[in-house]
């Protein structure tokens, strides 16, 4: 390192650290607090909606309207005790109805539970703003004394005063009401509340508790991450997925009610062209890793519906990689990309939920509906109960179809789907392109070569690889062995490799290409950084090897 760029390091270390020191704790309690107070913790604020109702954070906004991204910012609430940086420790009790506007800070700030206390809040919009992380919240209209059907955590953008970024939600507990099982037909359709809103780029949802709502989780901001969330009963789609490179990991989606005309899905994505068509556009990169949809968990669920799986049927797709997910659902549409582009489908499990029709259910990868074909896909050590897939532009090899659910799974009937011993699907995979590790996310292969589909047989230890999305990338890469599969905002420009102390790897020169498989250096290294510029356009994205 030389020395200017070690005088860089220390000078950045010594600026973290003076934020760090001067980040503050405040305390709200809604049965001891009083807004008049200042917010320690011997005399405490109120609520939370009174907090930001009387002003007492300060953030900046912009200057002029309608906001312009890249447009001038103005201090907001200049004298307010809460800065950028700090924390609000929230105790038991109801905290109303969180309405953040134009907020716009320099540092995260943080809206907590206070440790073992669960603080209860109707629903919280964030809009226009960035580095708010809300962590350990019990969120639901039915707290507030009047009902309204609403979005209960919402990360919203508005064309007047400006876009959402960079927000978090994590390890909340959020419901329409606790106990749905009363509720009739008409009551689902009407009353159920969509879970999570991220609608601007790098937001995050995170460890999160869903139940009874109408759609779980809508993702329309690109280089966005859902991971390890739960939606339990809903009415509409358990995920959305409509930005650009974002990531659905490991989260769990079940039991769906169909109560209205929606098609519903465990995830479903569309394109959209200018206008905003449907099917007229092309979504890039998106990621969907380790995630479990079940149809239903009760035979006798009422207003059951049959439940595609991953339904992708408005292209193009392209770039995306969909691997290790467990799909049990009673519907043909196990896992379908319609239009699709340089997308990978491997080792997935997907199998029938019961003997009735629809189903039993399959891995199909189809041409748009306007003709256009799909290209340049592949389809690899995936066990499921059927296969669909274009004859020209897609490589489908190494594929299972599972006739007799004993013969391959530990307790089908209890939905538990690892690998019996001695199955046929053990070590029946191919290792190009195979995933390095499974839906438990432990290690990659245990025998000879993989196992086809998403457990494999034996496995051992802690997770191989973690990818870090978010933070505006705004590309995605996917290592699959010695290979890493890159996709990129556009098409053509230059791809670095850097190691973690930032020396040159790699330079390669992507042509015309938006996604290529680029080989590793053959020196090892634990973190990757990636570069990828295109003309006055630059692009990052870090990759961490455990």
């Amino acid at each position: 390192m030389n020395k200017g760029s070690l005088t860089s390091s220390v000078a950045m270390l010594i600026l973290l650290f003076s934020i760090a020191c001067h980040a503050k704790t405040f305390y709200v309690d809604p049965s001891g607090g009083l807004i008049t107070n200042d917010g320690s913790e011997e005399h405490p604020w109120s609520t939370l909606q009174e907090v930001f109702e009387k002003k007492l954070i300060s953030s900046k906004m912009f200057e002029t309207k309608p906001a312009v991204t890249g447009g001038a910012l103005t201090v907001k609430n200049p004298d307010a005790p809460v800065k950028p940086g700090d924390t609000l420790l929230c105790k038991n009790g109801y905290h109303g109805t969180v309405s953040a506007i134009e907020y716009y800070n320099d540092d995260w700030i943080t809206l907590r539970a206070f440790p073992a206390h669960s603080p209860r809040i109707a629903a919280i919009e964030i809009r226009s703003a960035c580095r708010f992380r809300l962590v350990g919240f019990t969120i639901s209209p039915s707290f507030a004394p009047q009902f309204k059907r609403s979005t209960i955590i919402n990360f919203s953008s508005h064309n007047w005063t400006g876009p959402i970024r960079e927000c978090i939600a994590e390890a909340c507990t959020c419901y329409t009401v606790p106990d749905a099982s009363g509720w009739t037909k008409e009551q689902w359709d009407t009353l159920s509340c969509n879970g999570i809103s991220l609608s601007g780029p790098s937001c995050t949802a995170r460890g999160n508790v869903f139940k009874n709502v109408n759609f779980g989780i809508s993702v329309t901001g690109d280089s966005c991450l859902a991971d390890g969330n739960s939606v339990t009963g809903f009415a509409g789609d358990g995920m959305r997925g409509l930005g650009d490179y974002d990531v659905f990991q490991y989260n769990t989606i079940k039991n769906c009610y169909a109560v209205n005309a929606n098609h519903d899905d465990g995830f479903q994505s569309w394109s959209l062209d200018d206008s905003g068509n449907p099917g007229g556009g092309v979504v890039y990169g998106i990621i969907l890793r380790g995630n479990t949809i079940i149809n239903y968990e009760d035979p006798d669920q009422p207003f059951r519906g049959t439940l595609q799986g991953i339904g992708c049927f408005d292209g193009m797709f392209s770039g995306w990689l969909v691997e290790n997910n467990v799909v049990i659902t009673d519907h043909w549409h196990g896992i379908t990309l319609s239009g699709a582009e340089n997308c990978v489908i491997v080792n997935n499990t997907v199998v029938d939920i019961n003997e009735e029709s629809p189903g039993p259910p399959w891995i199909r990868i189809s041409g748009h509906k306007n003709g256009t074909p799909s290209s340049g896909c592949i389809v690899r050590n995936n066990l499921t109960t059927d296969l669909s897939c274009s004859d020209t532009g897609v490589t489908a090899d190494h594929n299972i179809i599972v006739k007799t659910y004993d013969d391959y799974f530990v307790n089908y009937a209890g939905k538990d789907l690892h690998l019996r011993a001695e199955c046929d699907a053990i070590d029946a995979g191919s290792d190009e392109f195979a995933v390095l590790n499974d839906h438990d996310r432990l290690g990659r292969p245990a025998g000879s070569s993989v196992d086809v589909g998403a457990y494999e047989y034996g496995a051992q230890g802690v997770k191989r690889e973690r990818v870090l999305p978010g933070g505006g990338y705004g590309f995605s890469c996917v290592s699959k062995g010695h290979l890493l599969l890159v996709t990129l905002p556009s098409a053509g420009g230059v791809l670095t490799l850097f190691d973690g102390m930032g020396r040159v790897m790699k330079n390669v020169d992507c042509g015309g290409r938006s996604s290529l498989y680029v080989s590793l250096p053959q020196q090892s290294a634990s973190m990757l950084l990636l570069r990828y510029k295109n003309g006055v356009s630059v692009y990052y994205r870090r990759m961490v090897f455990m």
